[in-house]
């Protein structure tokens, strides 16, 4: 069969020919947060997800061992000892009786059935392998990923805490100024219900740090307590990655290289499924002994032995194995088509984030001149409202303006270090382990 072939661009469309080179390795240390590389480490080790994903490799590693056994001579020893009664005329008879025999078998690949098989079972173990070092990179990016959603959260939570005590002290003052009429009732009636409204989205909030704690501990193997300590200031990286070549992404991404040996694990079953069609020719020899008492056996007499050899081929089965080949090559047909469009939505994942990560820093750029501008709309209209100049209308349209650019400002932040997790997903991530799990721990505080 002729394997699938994928043209690839010479460049990304979304970037430029500087922004080609050498992924980083370290992609994630470049945040300079001790706490999340701890975070990392930890889940590597205690994950309960990673951990059965290691023993599914493990058993694809058994079955390379026992594949690779049907290559070899089979020895088999039997020994049994048996006692009868019989019941004659003349009475009754106890007999005893003790066997021993030895069995060697081997059947000769002679259309090599039997090295097709070790050799699916190897590229079968390779996919694993390939599979593992992917969902280690999933499970790094999630935490990665879950800890700026926390650190998000956090900072939110903090501007809203921020808002409901500046809200309270507006109160204060309109509720002093109401006292002296210097204003309406609707006034204060319209600070309450901001007041109210603030401190609910607190709690709200609250509520959002607290599953995003559960779901990190849950992460890192420990119990879903709710305490995972997080600061509430997002890091700003302004660094780029580095992209490779389009053409480099096959081979960077593990979860393409393993449908890869799966695909061409499949093209072996096909080969197999084809020479199951053939005669099978099997050696076997057999010798043993047989004696009235076990200890008896093996005393220096001459033993009975045998050799057998034998053809078996397939001449009438109701078209079984034509039709387990063809099955076996329409699986191949299948996981050829899964395989593009595995690889041409590796691409789109590329590009995609390439190009979300243009508009992102363009739109961070104007909320950052738009959240200066609110924040200083803010106090003015709130100075000119104590001077009588302008109706408390405005000031609640200057704050609500002010708290979506500071709001969007945070969520910007996020959503570019999310962008640049996921780009470096897409990407395939470095060719080393990222942490050896044998490494010692680091603290994680609560």
């Amino acid at each position: 069969m002729s394997l699938v072939n994928v043209e690839t661009p010479k460049q990304w469309q979304g970037s430029n020919a500087k922004d080609n080179g050498p992924i980083l390795n370290d992609w994630f240390l470049a945040f300079n947060d001790n706490t999340l590389n701890a975070l990392i480490q930890n889940a590597l080790s205690n994950n309960y997800d990673f951990k059965a994903n290691q023993f599914a490799m493990q058993l694809a590693q058994q079955q390379v061992v026992i594949s690779g056994a049907s290559l070899l001579p089979e020895l088999s020893l039997n020994a049994t000892q048996s006692r009868k009664k019989s019941v004659t005329e003349t009475g009754t008879k106890i007999s005893n009786s003790a066997d021993i025999s030895a069995k060697l078998s081997y059947e000769v690949d002679l259309w090599g059935k039997l090295s097709d098989e070790q050799r699916r079972a190897n590229l079968a173990l390779a996919s694993a392998k390939h599979k593992l070092k992917h969902q280690e990179l999933n499970l790094v990016a999630t935490v990665a990923r879950t800890w700026f959603d926390l650190v998000s959260a956090n900072q939110l939570l903090a501007l809203y805490q921020q808002r409901a005590n500046n809200q309270t002290r507006n109160l204060d003052i309109i509720q002093s100024s109401y006292r002296l009429g210097l204003n309406q009732a609707l006034d204060v009636y319209l600070t309450q219900n901001n007041v109210n409204s603030e401190k609910a989205r607190v709690i709200d909030q609250q509520h959002q740090v607290q599953k995003l704690q559960r779901q990190l501990e849950l992460l890192i193997g420990e119990y879903p307590k709710g305490v995972l300590s997080a600061p509430n200031r997002l890091p700003l990286i302004t660094k780029d990655i580095a992209l490779s070549e389009p053409s480099q992404l096959l081979t960077q991404r593990f979860d393409i290289a393993s449908s890869w040996y799966d695909l061409l694990a499949s093209d072996a079953s096909l080969a197999i499924a084809h020479k199951k069609r053939f005669p099978s020719f099997t050696l076997t020899a057999s010798t043993g002994d047989s004696a009235d008492k076990l200890s008896n056996l093996l005393d220096g007499n001459a033993l009975a032995w045998s050799l057998l050899g034998n053809i078996t081929a397939p001449i009438f089965n109701s078209g079984r194995l034509e039709a387990a080949e063809n099955q076996a090559e329409l699986t191949l047909r299948q996981k050829e088509q899964r395989y593009l469009e595995q690889v041409y939505q590796a691409f789109a994942d590329v590009e995609n984030a390439i190009g979300n990560r243009q508009a992102l820093k363009q739109r961070y750029q104007h909320f950052l001149q738009a959240k200066e501008n609110a924040e200083a709309a803010e106090k003015l209209a709130f100075d000119q409202y104590m001077k009588g100049l302008v109706s408390y209308t405005s000031v609640l349209e200057s704050q609500r303006r002010a708290f979506d650019a500071q709001t969007q400002l945070i969520q910007l932040t996020n959503q570019l270090l999310q962008n640049r997790i996921n780009l470096y997903v897409s990407l395939g991530g470095s060719n080393t382990p990222l942490f050896s799990t044998n490494q010692t721990q680091y603290e994680v505080k609560s």
